[in-house]
């Protein structure tokens, strides 16, 4: 007996392996009849030897949402493996709210969080910078996602800044793909009947979402090479959208 499932690689995984996507199959001797997320993920690691040390830090998403290694597994499943973050959908709008491959529009945001009660406006803009962690010669970055789950925990990340912080309004909104040096790769806007509570909800929003959300770095440099980035590893915490242990 056994069952076959589809495999969907971000980022750095994606390199390491060679491919996007790969079809495994899931033998008897990986707890059938009753597979789960790890049974899958022990797979992975004999068809790609290349990624074992990578697979304790990697989070798995079914079905577009991030789910712990105990998680049934189905015949035709397609689990999409998402690396540290460096940087059926429940989702109220469009992931390109909260996404954007064209250059981002502070205008735009700055109309959508309009509130005549808010007297202090706080504005972050991320720029692409010609160096990191002691390197020179950067030239752009180019951003991956998960669009989905991005955009779920950005909106969520926009919820929890005006919930704790007494702000109005708060926009985010993250660039994908190529970014040169000098162009905003993220911009956070919040509004607030006064600046402090502006102040702290933006720095909440940037700090969060480095941390929670599935966007990954490609470092270009002027020598030709690149690299992607390490980050920290997500967990089914971080998406709003998983259930509960």
């Amino acid at each position: 007996m056994s069952i076959t499932i589809q495999v969907r690689f971000y980022a750095g995984l994606a390199q390491r392996a060679g491919c996007r996507e790969a079809t495994l199959e899931l033998a008897d001797g990986v707890a059938l009849p009753d597979p789960r997320v790890a049974d899958a993920l022990a797979a992975v690691a004999g068809a790609f030897p290349t990624l074992r040390g990578m697979l304790d830090r990697v989070a798995v998403a079914l079905d577009d949402t991030i789910v712990h290694r105990e998680h049934p597994l189905r015949a035709g499943a397609l689990l999409e493996l998402l690396p540290p973050v460096s940087g059926g959908i429940d989702l109220l709008a469009s992931p390109s709210r909260w996404l954007s491959e064209s250059p981002l529009d502070l205008g735009e945001l700055l109309a959508q969080t309009e509130d005549p009660a808010g007297g202090g406006l706080v504005i972050f803009s991320g720029d692409v910078r010609d160096h990191n962690q002691g390197r020179g010669g950067v030239t752009a970055i180019t951003y991956e996602a998960h669009p989905s789950i991005a955009a779920r925990v950005l909106a969520s990340i926009e919820d929890e800044v005006c919930a704790r912080f007494d702000v109005l309004r708060c926009r985010i909104q993250h660039r994908t793909g190529r970014v040169e040096v000098g162009q905003a790769s993220v911009l956070v806007v919040c509004r607030a009947a006064h600046r402090a509570a502006a102040f702290e909800g933006a720095r909440h929003a940037i700090d969060t979402l480095k941390e929670r959300t599935p966007i990954w770095k490609l470092e270009h440099y002027d020598d030709g090479s690149s690299r992607y980035l390490d980050g920290t590893p997500l967990s089914p915490e971080s998406d709003p959208g998983s259930e509960p242990r």
